[in-house]
């Protein structure tokens, strides 16, 4: 009964963003504008990844010192290696948007360039 629900609303709201895609498209003079407009929603979606990992970065340290907290009043039943494995992803998932950059210029060199959110470096994957 719950899945079918799921289902019903996960398809609605694909549907909806299909009738949104499509309205923009038929909107678009042409297909460049079509390709911005797409661009524009790729950064939002980006900004939107960035802000998903703050907030679970900070919602799984919080629930980590919880976690602390129950392996102290019983340490039989929480092991000590939930709470450290909660507290590290949501480190890592906090610093995540801030390592991104520095650990492509160790990769790549710093004359590398990438795509972006919108692609503006897609001309640099051609050569």
């Amino acid at each position: 009964m719950l899945g079918r629900k799921i289902i019903k609303s996960t398809l609605s709201v694909g549907l909806g963003a299909v009738v949104f895609y499509a309205a923009n498209a038929l909107a678009a003079t042409s297909i460049a504008d079509m390709a911005n407009t797409l661009g524009d929603t790729y950064k939002g979606i980006g900004k939107l990844m960035v802000a998903t990992a703050y907030l679970a970065g900070f919602g799984l340290t919080i629930a980590a010192i919880f976690k602390f907290k129950q392996h102290k009043d019983n340490p039989q039943q929480v092991t000590m290696g939930v709470p450290i494995t909660m507290l590290l992803v949501g480190i890592a998932l906090i610093f995540l948007p801030n390592i991104i950059a520095p650990a492509g210029t160790s990769l790549f060199g710093s004359g590398a360039s990438a795509g972006g959110f919108t692609g503006e470096g897609v001309d640099v994957l051609t050569q």
